[in-house]
């Protein structure tokens, strides 16, 4: 056993406000909580675990980020970021170094640009990656993992011609001779995906196994990876096969693939203490900050009003199969009209089927709801729907947003203080690799003082408390993947998962919180991470 104590410690369960210690037992679950003296006498011979006066926490729990994305990123593909790739030129010279290297016909993988903070203020074109290689394709992913371009190669290779037609749900970007620019978006990306070779599974097992790694450098003990195909599935089985799933996964099985019409088999339910699979994944809409979320006014500069993936009566039916099956559902939402949408099609699941007959009430997810309005949220609250949002995004994106975003908008972007009010369960993530950094701890700065990078704030009204980041980002993300009985906070019988961080983050200024320095991660009880 294991007594930890000397520190502060928050536990995120009201029946145990100010704990002075935290007994783990053999089995990795928490044994007690309560007073150092009591745990003591109970198990006198527990390993003293001094935390020095720092401050222990419920494992930190990104309710929202694809972790195989990110560790693809961090392992095998090309990094376009701002801080490494700031303009074109060095965008292109990355690809271009990388081809040096690889055999013709190879695939160049890469992710992480933003149009609107290059210096060329535009999205990169077929020509500008043509100058990197010519003979081997090259797919760039911008930030929001929404669009990607194509250089002439993997366009050849896509059968992507002034001829194909856009797909439901998506669109090929022309140039005013008609000609594919390499630009394509929401769906239309499929049309490339397709085609582009998968990875092996070992290199997928590697590259979860770093964006892991990485997670419990940032105190993370709990994932929801949210779009996850049969690949994806069978990689994650064989992962936990081997004993390698050292962070706790949720994962959200895709239902339709971009670029095309078919629809993937409901996956098979299962759960373990660190897989689980029961909840399916829906895009209704596109991305904010590539102006491509469906909202009812049109973007600046675009003059567009973003896209619908699909026809209501289509995403009803597929949801409907979900929720007959006793599947929970997540649908990635943002635009006002595709929350309309959303929202609709889950009253009436809930007309159908108020309650399942084996699983009970299923509480479906609304993945970002970024831009609801004080309707949206009282109709999901009677359904109890749980919100998955972004603060960080006003961090990472939030200039982005201001560059597309009507002013109309503003108010209501991310408003969690009024989906806080409004009786929602929230749980906070970061959509990494959306944003360049996933730190729960400059997600919770952001839920604070909602500053973009510039400090400049973006409707600050919605700011939130200390407490309610915290939990948020703890025991919200375990109610939203289901978990509420075995994580989120620090309550005997649930896992030891638990971090301890450098200072309190309920008495850190916010301008400091992505000052704190994670000094451990347990998962179970044992040490998974150290400083």
């Amino acid at each position: 056993m294991q007594l930890f104590f000397n520190g502060i410690i928050h536990s995120v369960d009201s029946a145990y406000p100010h704990p002075e210690a935290v007994l783990v037992g053999d089995d990795g679950r928490i044994a007690a909580v309560g007073a150092r003296d009591d745990l003591v006498a109970r198990a006198p011979g527990a390993q003293r675990i001094d935390l020095g006066g720092q401050t222990l926490i419920p494992g930190f729990n990104d309710a929202h980020v694809h972790v195989w994305k990110l560790g693809l990123l961090l392992t095998v593909q090309i990094d376009a970021r701002k801080a490494v790739a700031p303009d074109i030129p060095t965008i292109v010279g990355k690809f271009r170094a990388r081809a040096t290297s690889a055999a013709p016909e190879t695939w160049l993988v890469g992710r992480g640009y933003n149009e609107a903070e290059l210096p060329e203020r535009r999205h990169l074109t077929r020509q500008d990656l043509d100058a990197a290689s010519a003979v081997h394709p090259i797919a760039l992913t911008r930030t929001c993992g929404h669009m990607i371009v194509a250089n002439s190669r993997a366009l050849e290779l896509a059968g992507i011609t002034r001829e194909t037609p856009d797909p439901p749900g998506g669109t090929i970007v022309r140039d005013a001779q008609g000609e594919p620019t390499g630009l394509l978006q929401e769906t239309a990306q499929g049309l490339l995906t397709r085609v582009v070779p998968l990875d092996d599974d070992r290199v997928m097992a590697d590259a979860i196994r770093a964006a892991m790694e990485h997670q419990l450098t940032l105190g993370i003990t709990s994932a929801t990876d949210p779009l996850l195909t049969p690949f994806h599935l069978r990689v994650y089985h064989q992962l936990e096969a081997a004993g390698d799933l050292r962070v706790r996964i949720n994962g959200l099985p895709i239902r339709r693939p971009d670029g095309g019409t078919e629809t993937l088999p409901l996956p098979e339910r299962y759960v373990s203490d660190t897989l689980r699979i029961d909840c399916v994944k829906f895009f209704a809409d596109g991305g904010l900050s590539g102006a491509t979320a469906a909202i009812s006014q049109p973007y600046k500069v675009t003059g567009q009003t973003g896209v619908l993936r699909f026809e209501t009566e289509e995403l009803t039916a597929l949801m409907w199969e979900a929720h007959a099956a006793g599947f929970r559902i997540g649908t990635h939402a943002i635009g006002d009209v595709a929350l309309d949408q959303v929202i609709g099609a889950y009253e009436t699941l809930h007309q159908r089927m108020p309650v399942h007959p084996e699983r009970g009430l299923l509480r479906h997810r609304i993945e970002h709801l970024g831009l609801p309005s004080a309707q949206h949220l009282a109709r999901c609250r009677a359904m109890r729907v749980i919100a998955v949002p972004q603060t960080v995004f006003l961090y990472a994106l939030g200039k982005t947003f201001r560059t597309y975003l009507p002013d109309d908008y503003y108010a209501r972007c991310y408003p969690v203080r009024a989906m806080i009010d409004a009786g929602l369960t929230v749980a906070l993530s970061s959509d990494a690799p959306v944003v360049p950094d996933d730190s729960p701890l400059l997600g919770m700065k952001a839920a604070l003082d909602r500053k973009d990078a510039d400090g400049n704030p973006l409707a600050p009204e919605q700011a939130i408390s200390p407490f309610e980041a915290l939990h948020a980002y703890t025991m919200g993300g375990a109610i939203a993947s289901g978990d509420a009985d075995n994580r989120g906070s620090l309550s005997p019988g649930k896992w030891a998962d638990m971090t301890v961080l450098s200072r309190d983050p309920l008495a850190t200024p916010p301008d400091e919180l992505p000052e704190i320095a994670v000094s451990q991660t347990w998962v179970g009880g044992q040490l998974r991470y150290q400083a």
